[in-house]
């Protein structure tokens, strides 16, 4: 299976994007984009299989596998950017006016739900459409 993460906000602090996952919807939030640096930027837009991946800190997520010159990057519970070193963090909802997601807990034990074990992830941006 196959689904889609498109970002849409890139700021100073964070970025934004949505996950569709069947006909439920998502938002995430990742570090701005500093270069594929680790710890400290939002990964490079691509395909990437996702693997089940459990820690104390972080019990069953999942594992973005192959990211370029990167590891550990995962899909964990996060409000904030300041929350994710690298990974996505994942939310019911926008904060209105704010650049950060709300209900991460709900959305993530949705998400536990709807996602199969393994699946790939593809993560790219937003282009609008002109007529």
């Amino acid at each position: 299976m196959n689904y889609n993460l498109q970002r849409f906000a890139y700021g100073p602090n964070a970025t934004l994007g949505r996950l569709r996952v069947r006909d439920c919807v998502f938002y995430t939030v990742e570090r701005p984009w500093l270069g594929n640096r680790p710890f400290e930027s939002c990964i490079p837009e691509g395909v990437y299989s996702c693997n089940p991946y459990s820690s104390p800190r972080f019990p069953n997520v999942w594992e973005l596998l192959e990211v370029p010159s990167r590891s550990k990057i995962l899909i964990h519970i996060a409000n904030y950017a300041a929350d994710v070193q690298g990974c996505i963090g994942v939310g019911s909802s926008l904060a209105p006016g704010s650049w950060w997601v709300t209900q991460s807990r709900r959305a993530m034990q949705q998400l536990r739900e709807l996602l199969p074990h393994e699946f790939n992830l593809t993560i790219t941006h937003y282009v609008p459409e002109y007529p």
